[in-house]
């Protein structure tokens, strides 16, 4: 069966290669970012690894709520079902807590986790219906063990381990798996602006780090289970 597939943050790194990854498969997959060009031009690039009719790139953001609402309810109009929900979208900033204004804390926390809370809301009550799915939130390395400049992003990954198990509690019989993937240092965009000088040995490919998404989304693990993935 084909599965009906939401990437949020799917026009880069981890989210596009994740997206190519289910597409190779004969899934069909939801794409979209905020600016409804990178969408469109995320789905042309994506027609190398599956289908046009498989793809459907959407524009919106993930910390409005009338926004999630909209692209979850188009996606399954469009597909008929949503068996799988990625929760990819993220951002950062790397500075000290004093130096952190209070716009970009908001910025950080209301994307990484806001919008994970807002979508997981949002496709729950179609996946119980069916009977079942898989709700596959991407934490970090640094959501289980913080590190100095990283205070937003370290707080909003800590909050996308807790969600990810209170939810898996709350929908244990129910069907329904929840994960939380925690990736070391990915080579994105996200990392190249952190300023962060790491060896490349140490850093994870986002195509490595997809095909973890993609076994997990699986739905094999136990509920809650949290996959760490290191180099």
């Amino acid at each position: 069966m084909k599965r009906g597939v939401i990437i949020t943050g799917s026009t880069r790194g981890i989210g596009f290669a994740t997206a190519a990854e289910f597409l190779k498969n004969g899934d069909r997959v939801v794409v979209f970012c905020r600016h409804r060009e990178h969408a469109a031009e995320t789905k042309e690039r994506l027609t190398s690894f599956g289908h046009h009719e498989n793809i459907l790139a959407l524009a919106g953001d993930v910390r409005i709520g009338r926004h999630v609402k909209s692209i979850a309810a188009r996606s399954l109009k469009h597909f008929g079902r949503i068996d799988v929900l990625i929760n990819n979208a993220g951002i950062a900033a790397y500075k000290p807590v004093e130096k952190t204004k209070e716009k970009e804390w908001d910025d950080i926390v209301d994307t990484n986790l806001k919008g994970t809370f807002l979508f997981i809301r949002q496709v729950l009550p179609v996946m119980k219906k069916q009977g079942s799915g898989v709700i596959v939130n991407i934490s970090s390395a640094l959501g289980v063990e913080a590190e100095a400049n990283f205070s937003a992003y370290c707080a909003s990954k800590f909050g996308v381990i807790g969600l990810t198990q209170a939810v898996a509690d709350e929908t244990r019989r129910s069907g329904i798996r929840v994960y939380a993937v925690l990736p070391w240092a990915v080579n994105t965009t996200l990392l190249a602006g952190s300023g962060l000088a790491l060896d490349p040995s140490e850093v994870l490919a986002p195509e490595y780090v997809a095909g973890k998404i993609f076994e997990a989304a699986k739905g094999k693990k136990k509920t809650g289970h949290l996959f760490e993935v290191y180099p």
